[in-house]
């Protein structure tokens, strides 16, 4: 029986109709606390998230929610290492599941593999390079270039050793991070089409949230598209 391990800030109550949900729905499901980055120091955020680490350069300094995120994806992971267990579901806690869950959930299932991380995205906007497996409309594919959020996933357990190893100290959000491949070293794929979706605009937003002026997001907007671009490239040359 596979584990999910379903990621909740304590204290987001407008989520917990979401997560009893998840509960009944998911196998072997228990809720595993969130880090709230933003009770973290200054000086506590400064020793595990250290700027350049990686190639290419990400742009943007990782926010606190970010830090805490990615903080909250790597207890997952441990707890998938402690567990001996070959995969389970890393599940945040703003996911509903769409049609055709129970499909694309039965199909990942049967193709987990320890080094392999299987995305359930949240829309279909990655391009196949090639076709793993196919059950009626369900398609597990792996993309050319690995798409962004981390709502859901199904991680194996030499996955998420390799990605602890990998992230003592991380210079970028965790979805980011995870789309380097050529670094990682995790077989990832993409079911299609999307089975979750996100519930966060119904729940009173993310919990990773900032304020910034028009010009700052034109400026973010220009970074963000020359970062995506040498991603692409360096998926490319990993393919």
């Amino acid at each position: 029986m596979t584990r999910s391990y379903i990621i909740h800030l304590d204290g987001s109550a407008a989520r917990r109709p979401l997560v009893e949900a998840l509960m009944a729905r998911l196998p072997d499901a228990e809720v595993l606390a969130a880090v709230d980055g933003r009770v973290l120091s200054d000086a506590e955020r400064a020793v595990i998230c250290v700027p350049m680490l990686h190639r290419p350069r990400y742009p943007f300094p990782p926010r606190p929610g970010e830090v805490g995120c990615f903080l909250s994806h790597r207890k997952a992971w441990e707890r998938i290492v402690a567990s001996g267990d070959e995969a389970a579901l890393i599940v945040e806690d703003d996911i509903v599941p769409a049609e055709g869950f129970d499909a694309a959930l039965a199909l990942a299932l049967e193709n987990a593999a320890p080094n392999r991380l299987i995305r359930f995205p949240l829309r279909d906007r990655e391009e196949a390079e090639e076709v793993v497996a196919l059950s009626g409309d369900v398609r597990l594919h792996r993309p050319r270039v690995i798409g962004l959020t981390t709502g859901m996933q199904l991680v194996g357990r030499e996955a998420a050793a390799r990605l602890l190893a990998l992230t003592e100290q991380f210079d970028r959000p965790v979805d980011t991070f995870l789309q380097m491949r050529w670094l990682t070293g995790v077989e990832t794929l993409t079911l299609s089409p999307a089975p979750v979706r996100s519930a966060v605009a119904e729940t009173g937003g993310s919990t990773i949230q900032s304020h910034t002026s028009v010009l700052a997001e034109i400026r973010r907007s220009w970074h963000r598209m020359r970062y995506r671009a040498k991603v692409a490239r360096l998926s490319g040359a990993g393919s």
